[in-house]
C-alpha cells in the first residue's frame, strides 16, 4: 500500500495511464505475480498449422495438437526458480537506482520515478497468461490497467483480511479457473488514509 499511498496520495484523480504504467511498479508486480500463480485459463491446446520443431527438439507435425498447462508452468521451478510456488511480487522488480526516498524525476524522460524499484517484464513465452507471439491477447494492456486501477481504488479505502479460520482459495478444474467456494474476508474501512484524501 505504500506505493499506492505515496503516488496517489488518496486521490482517484491521479489514476491515469501514465501513472499506472510508470509510477506503480509494485502494484504492477503484484498483478503479474497473481496471474502467474492463478492464471485465468489454466490449460491450453494449440494445433500445428505446419510441421515444426519445439526448442527441445521434439518434432510436431501439421494437424497435431499440443497441450500445455499454464497452471503448472507458473509453478515450475526450472522456469521460475526454487520459490516458484510462493507469491513473490519482488521477482518482477529490479533496482530503480534512484537511491533517494520519495518520487524523483527522470530528467531524460520527464517522468516521475518510484523508489519501489522498476518493473521488469518477462518474456511472453515464460509468462504465458496472455498467450504469446501472434496469439498475444489484444486486451492485455486494458486488463492490466483495469485490474491495477481497481486495486488502487479499493486499497486506498479498505483493508482486506481472510476471515479467521478460513483457508485460502480452493479452485475447481475447468476451462477457466473458478473458485470452489466464496473467499470469506473481513473488509475494514481505512482510517490511516493520506492527508489529501477528500471523500
Amino acid at each position: 500500500m505504500k506505493n499506492i499511498d505515496m503516488v496517489l496520495e488518496g486521490s482517484t484523480d491521479k489514476i491515469t495511464y501514465e501513472v499506472l504504467m510508470n509510477e506503480l511498479p509494485y502494484v504492477k508486480a503484484v498483478f503479474h505475480e497473481t496471474l502467474r500463480l492463478h492464471t485465468p485459463v489454466p490449460k491450453n491446446v494449440k494445433q500445428a498449422v505446419d510441421d515444426d520443431i519445439l526448442p527441445d527438439g521434439t518434432r510436431i507435425y501439421k494437424g497435431e495438437l499440443v497441450a500445455f498447462s499454464n497452471w503448472c508452468m507458473g509453478r515450475n521451478k526450472a522456469v521460475w526458480g526454487i520459490d516458484a510456488e510462493q507469491f513473490v511480487p519482488e521477482r518482477w522488480l529490479v533496482s530503480s537506482d534512484t537511491g533517494r526516498p520519495g518520487l524523483t524525476v527522470n530528467h531524460a524522460t520527464g517522468r516521475r520515478v518510484s523508489p519501489f524499484s522498476k518493473f521488469k517484464p518477462e518474456s511472453q513465452f515464460k509468462f504465458i497468461t496472455f498467450n504469446a507471439g501472434p496469439r498475444l491477447c489484444l486486451g492485455m494492456t486494458f486488463a492490466q490497467l483495469e485490474a491495477m486501477a481497481t486495486t488502487c481504488i479499493l486499497l486506498q479505502r479498505y483493508t482486506f483480511k481472510l476471515t479467521p479460520g478460513h483457508c485460502g482459495p480452493m479452485f475447481k478444474g475447468s476451462l477457466t479457473l473458478p473458485m470452489k467456494e466464496a473467499l470469506m474476508t473481513v473488509v475494514t474501512k481505512r482510517t490511516d488514509v493520506p492527508l489529501s484524501w477528500c471523500v
